[in-house]
């Protein structure tokens, strides 16, 4: 059965810079989701017509194919408790919250019941105390 997955912004950035992660190509084994913060921040990360025309391209089939996930109200309220509970365990300074769209982002995988596919795993172990997710490296 293909596994559903959600692919981090750091992993794009590798496929797109330097074609790595062939494995994550295989239609007969992923169904691949885009989550809408990781759609933004490969918005900001880009530069020139050539990045912004193939970006344009890239989320377009996400959106055709029904696979770029936003998150429901009940995973609204459930990333704002998930925000509050790593604040009160000092794990997530409000001021400076670097993690909001790593916490986003399981609560997507979360939501469809999708792997998320990273290479910032010290900062999901911590996310995964306060949120039941799967996640794997590339």
């Amino acid at each position: 059965m293909q596994q559903k997955i959600i692919i981090d912004t750091n992993v794009y950035v590798d496929i797109f810079n330097s074609g790595l992660y062939e494995n994550l190509h295989n239609p007969f084994q992923y169904v691949v989701f885009l989550a809408h913060p990781v759609l933004h921040e490969l918005w900001m990360g880009a530069k020139g017509k050539k990045e912004i025309s193939y970006l344009s391209t890239f989320q377009n089939a996400f959106v055709r194919l029904k696979r770029l996930i936003v998150p429901t109200v009940n995973t609204v309220i459930f990333i704002g408790k998930a925000c509050h509970k790593l604040r009160t365990s000092g794990k997530l300074d409000p001021v400076h919250p670097k993690h909001y769209n790593d916490i986003f982002l399981a609560a997507l995988a979360r939501q469809i019941g999708a792997t998320l596919v990273t290479k910032n795993v010290q900062d999901f172990r911590i996310i995964k105390k306060v949120i039941v997710f799967d996640f794997i490296e590339p």
